[in-house]
């Protein structure tokens, strides 16, 4: 997905104008640089109903966002003009308009016509390319549109209307004796009648043909067949809008070229349990595996509410034999105190720091920080082996973490005769169960796996869920942990883990589900 998302309404975008963008055929990260640009200048953004709603977080957090997607009613006519007349009006204000459409707005996506009326209305504008689903969603299902020595023509065409009325504006007789690629957007519903009309035309019924739904999304599915009989194979995959349909020798190249569907993880649908600031980067991961994943901020990650005690503890670093980060959590949260207090990682000159897991250890160092003695693996054994060599016995050691307490780490240090200074550098809060929207994937359909990456998460969810309705959705699921800790908390909860990576870090996690999945079909 696009990271492009200013917010800062750099002078990009001038006021008065509309952009008109597109979206691409589904998958967020076909969005362009320059359209995410103009996003994130939108003052007012008019949005299709079938785009993936992360292309909305890119908007500034005061822009104004208005749905105004629709379906086929028969009312096109008078809605288009409509919206025609409020993209007038927001521009007319002297905002910044942008009209994001699906794919390519001058592909069957009735972008000329909102062109034409902004240039009656002497209204400036500017058109941002998207990518069709002619060329994304063929090329998501390993068909190239054209293919040297297959085919050198193209034809895009809609099948929206009915093939039998001469005013559909589509002359199907002429399209049958065309060689190359045939290309039908919409036409799901009329395929069957499209068929007929083709094959009647002298089109080889034998040709090989394709359905795609929900091209470019983890979702989609894809139907090979013949033209006579891809219209009774989309009809039995209950394949409805919105499909695209594809003719041509072409298809014969997606044995060879179908990459997306061979992904790892191509399907799976996975449910991410971590908070909202740390689930972004999980979530990338897994969908470049190909998963389709679903989110349940369980854990809600902030500051403490007093934070004169760890402002204090700053001033005394000093004091310390060593500091202990056992989490990145740990490791933002107190330095943005060491920063708020105009200090930096100097402040940590005369002290040793100890990084519990790469991703804690990643976080030091963007820091400027580099930690003198990292455990192998994030538990209470590895951290015991990681102070082997240390002496201490006496040893001052600071462990700046959440709010939930002591934990196995603690214990070993104790263990070891060091006196511990632990302090809450953060709350690790619970969400309320009254505002916390579950998803979709919990209700509908099956679930292939549930990620946890805190003992806390765990816990959350069954205080969220239920214990009942809990212990049925992950009774059900491949459950993954990212690390002993975690997989304990699971396991107190009487069920079994089937992936824990064998380092504590999201790559190592999403590499674990990849090799769990891979070849499950």
């Amino acid at each position: 997905m696009p990271t492009t998302g200013p917010y800062s309404r750099l002078p990009f975008a001038t006021p008065g104008w509309v952009y008109i963008v597109g979206a691409g055929p589904g998958d967020p990260g076909l969005l362009t640089l320059k359209g995410a640009r103009y996003i994130g200048d939108a003052h007012v953004l008019f949005h299709d109903d079938l785009l993936d709603r992360r292309l909305l977080t890119l908007a500034a957090p005061d822009c104004e966002i208005v749905n105004v997607g629709h379906r086929a009613d028969g009312s096109h006519g008078r809605i288009q003009q409509d919206l025609n007349e409020r993209l007038i009006a927001a521009a007319r204000r002297g905002r910044v308009v942008v009209r994001l459409k699906g794919g390519d707005p001058y592909i069957f996506g009735r972008g000329g016509e909102e062109a034409e009326a902004l240039h009656k209305a002497g209204i400036p504008f500017e058109v941002v390319s998207g990518v069709s689903a002619a060329t994304g969603a063929l090329a998501y299902a390993g068909i190239p549109l054209t293919h040297r020595g297959i085919s050198t023509t193209a034809v895009l065409v809609t099948g929206h209307g009915d093939p039998s009325d001469p005013d559909s504006g589509v002359d199907w007789q002429q399209l049958a004796g065309i060689s190359g690629t045939l290309v039908i957007f919409m036409g799901a519903r009329n395929l069957c009648a499209i068929v007929k009309a083709l094959i009647s035309a002298g089109r080889p019924a034998e040709q090989p043909a394709a359905a795609i739904q929900w091209g470019t999304y983890p979702v989609q599915q894809a139907v090979v067949a013949t033209l006579g009989t891809i219209a009774e194979e989309v009809e039995g995959a209950e394949l409805g809008p919105p499909t695209i349909v594809v003719c041509g020798d072409v298809v014969n190249l997606r044995d060879q070229l179908n990459w997306f569907e061979s992904k790892p993880l191509f399907g799976r649908r996975i449910l991410v349990t971590r908070s909202r600031n740390q689930a972004a980067a999980l979530q990338l991961m897994l969908e470049a595996e190909g998963a389709d994943v679903h989110s349940l901020p369980l854990l809600e990650i902030t500051p403490p509410d007093d934070t004169a005690y760890v402002d204090a503890i700053v001033d005394r670093l000093g004091e310390f034999d060593w500091v202990l980060f056992n989490s990145p959590n740990a490791v933002t949260y107190f330095f943005e105190r060491v920063h708020a207090l105009k200090r930096d990682a100097r402040a940590f000159a005369d002290v040793r720091v100890a990084a519990v897991g790469l991703a804690t250890s990643e976080t030091l160092r963007q820091q400027g920080m580099v930690a003198d003695l990292i455990p192998k693996t994030h538990s209470s054994e590895g951290l015991a082996q990681a102070w082997d060599d240390v002496d201490l016995q006496g040893a001052k050691i600071l462990i700046p973490a959440s709010s939930i307490g002591r934990t196995d780490v603690d214990a070993v240090l104790d263990e070891r005769g060091a006196n511990i200074t632990r302090i809450t550098a953060y709350e690790n809060r619970a969400p309320d169960p009254a505002k916390l929207h579950l998803p979709e994937a919990l209700t509908t359909g099956p679930l292939d796996s549930v990620v946890f990456a805190s003992s806390s998460s765990v816990r959350n969810f069954v205080d969220v869920l239920g214990r009942d309705r809990a212990r049925e959705v992950l009774a059900n699921v491949d459950i993954a942990s990212i690390g002993p800790t975690t997989t304990q908390a699971v396991v107190n909860f009487d069920l079994p883990v089937a992936v824990q990576p064998e380092e504590s870090s999201v790559p190592s996690l999403v590499r674990a589900l990849c090799d769990h999945f891979q070849g499950r079909r």
